[in-house]
């Protein structure tokens, strides 16, 4: 094999799931970096993935918040130009990725992506790894909580339930766009059977899509 052509622009994402790092391939991004459980790679796994990457510019979209800051301290070391979009949660790093305009400037791209992932609400259903305290009340583990924004919003024992209250939460009058990714604790039949009830509900004011991320700890990200 001859030397990897060196390309512009390059883009690296960290997502979980087989079907969520498909879902980033497909809007262009060249590198994956595994978060696996806790979804925290160090600026080291981060570093090593930009410098491995062909390109002068590297965007990089770390979709967690814990994150942006390993992936601010590669700007500084890296032999190349690192852009950080403060992406927090996968769907806010789905929208950037939409939003990137390959006719643009890197720094005007960057505005974009980044004023794209603030049009986007994330709602997370999972569930409590241990008991703990939330605002007054105990969690049980085992218990499922649903989080907005990456704060808790109530504590439920029906994940299917969870994702209907809050997408009511979360739906607008002006929202056009509801994304429903479905982990690997969850079956087709059970993503099939709660598609048709969101459906129901939202479907003639929005365009409801069901993927298949098979995430782990997340049985939903909306």
């Amino acid at each position: 094999e001859g030397p990897v052509e060196e390309k512009d622009m390059a883009f690296i994402s960290v997502s979980i799931g087989e079907g969520i790092n498909e879902i980033f391939r497909s809007l262009g991004v060249d590198e994956i970096i595994e978060g696996g459980q806790t979804m925290n790679p160090s600026t080291d796994d981060i570093l090593k993935a930009v410098e491995t990457t062909p390109a002068a510019t590297v965007f990089l979209l770390p979709n967690n918040k814990t994150i942006i800051m390993a992936a601010e301290q590669c700007i500084p070391i890296s032999t190349r130009k690192v852009i950080v979009i403060h992406t927090r949660t996968i769907p806010q790093g789905l929208s950037a990725m939409l939003a990137y305009d390959p006719d643009t400037e890197d720094e005007a791209n960057a505005i974009e992506m980044q004023k794209a992932t603030e049009k986007i609400a994330t709602g997370q259903v999972t569930f409590a790894a241990r008991d703990s305290d939330f605002d007054g009340h105990s969690i049980k583990k085992g218990e499922i909580l649903a989080m907005l924004g990456g704060k808790i919003s109530f504590v439920e024992n029906d994940v299917d339930k969870s994702v209907l209250k809050l997408l009511k939460q979360m739906i607008k009058r002006d929202s056009q766009f509801v994304t429903v990714i479905y982990g690997e604790d969850v079956s087709e039949e059970q993503a099939a059977l709660l598609e048709e009830q969101i459906r129901q509900k939202y479907g003639a004011k929005t365009e409801i899509t069901v993927i298949n991320g098979g995430q782990p700890i997340y049985y939903y990200i909306i």
